[in-house]
């Protein structure tokens, strides 16, 4: 039975029952934090209470503490959601301005078959789950994303992580890149995690000497965002990397 409200008037007694003196500032349902309750807030746990009557497998009585498998954070403006609000406002224009009235028409003939929601929302819980096929720009980006520093130029592949940049939902990503080298024909190539045939990359050279080399790059992606680059075993002068947007 759900909790919709409690009244309390004041720590007297009525007849032969005494309300309990509860700290209210420490306390969490008229339930004392560190007693019935252990609730944290913003943290890795929160912890609801519940008594025992009418739940399968419960001792009448009895006092129940539940883990959430959830927090709710101070602020929804963190890095790790990013990407997920990009994708969101993409969705969002993607109805708006690319589905025609037909296919909006579709999904509310979809929604008001047994879905307790519209059509809108039905294609914004697919887009979300990445079964849209869409391309998302992430924008305008103020850095870029990756330089010479931060990637291993040995000639041999290495791993690249995009967490952070793009969601888990994404199948392929663009990229731009900058290159500048003291030579010419000096490679940078990209290609999908765990790929290991030679046809199956991509990338840019260098064409002249020490002049920026600009190149677009589509490589796919799988859902632990880990993508592969080989940079050849030279000086650099510039490795550059954005990521533009992506597809789902």
């Amino acid at each position: 039975m759900p909790l919709f409200k409690k009244l309390h008037f004041g720590e007297g007694p009525f007849g032969d029952f005494h309300l309990p003196k509860i700290n209210y500032k420490v306390a969490y349902r008229r339930k004392e934090l560190g007693t019935q309750v252990r609730k944290q807030l913003n943290k890795e746990i929160i912890y609801r209470v519940r008594s025992g009557n009418g739940h399968a497998g419960a001792i009448a009585g009895v006092v129940y503490q539940d883990k959430y498998k959830y927090v709710v954070p101070t602020s929804i403006n963190n890095p790790e959601s990013d990407p997920n609000r990009t994708h969101l406002a993409a969705a969002v224009d993607y109805w708006k301005n690319i589905l025609t009235t037909e296919e909006k028409q579709e999904y509310n003939d979809l929604a008001n078959h047994g879905l307790n929601m519209s059509g809108y929302n039905l294609f914004m819980k697919k887009a979300m789950l990445g079964e849209i096929a869409m391309f998302t720009d992430r924008g305008d980006p103020a850095v870029i994303d990756f330089d010479k520093d931060d990637l291993t130029t040995d000639g041999a592949w290495n791993d690249l992580s995009l967490v952070g940049i793009i969601p888990a939902i994404a199948r392929a990503v663009l990229l731009e890149m900058d290159l500048e080298s003291g030579h010419t024909d000096e490679e940078v190539e990209f290609r999908k995690n765990g790929n290991t045939n030679e046809i199956n990359h991509t990338g840019g050279i260098t064409q002249a000497n020490n002049k920026d080399q600009y190149k677009t790059c589509i490589v796919a992606v799988g859902s632990d965002r880990i993508i592969e680059y080989k940079a050849d075993d030279v000086t650099w002068t510039t490795i550059n990397l954005v990521v533009r947007g992506w597809w789902t």
